[in-house]
């Protein structure tokens, strides 16, 4: 949570191809994500234009393109996928994305991963 910021908020579950497990390799699993994205309540002049708010259908609709994607080892991919979409947003300061794989191992446990950037971190990176 970040005082003074909008924050727009995604959750999806969608099927997704991933996980270096044999069992992982036979086709898509379901995948759990939320994505927030923060923008500075300052920066907004208009909260009623969609075009000066973040918009969390371009959030969505990233998460839903990784279904497209071939078979990956690792949900840190498709999460930094997501991450070049929200900050394509300029409004967008920093970000929040975590992945849950719950029937990996038959209700026993839930693989998960998480990321947290800034902008400036999210640049330096694909600098």
């Amino acid at each position: 949570m970040l005082a003074n910021h909008w924050c727009a908020s995604v959750d999806a579950t969608i099927q997704l191809r991933t996980g270096c497990n044999p069992l992982e390799k036979h086709g898509p699993q379901a995948v759990q994500v939320h994505a927030d994205a923060w923008a500075p309540m300052d920066a907004v002049a208009d909260p009623h234009d969609i075009r000066q708010v973040v918009d969390y259908e371009v959030i969505f609709l990233a998460i839903r393109k990784l279904e497209q994607n071939a078979h990956c080892e690792c949900l840190e991919s498709s999460i930094l996928e997501v991450m070049d979409a929200i900050f394509g947003m300029p409004i967008v300061t920093s970000a929040f994305i975590s992945m849950h794989k719950p029937h990996v191992y038959n209700g026993q446990g839930t693989p998960a991963i998480s990321l947290s950037m800034t902008r400036e971190q999210w640049q330096r990176m694909r600098a």
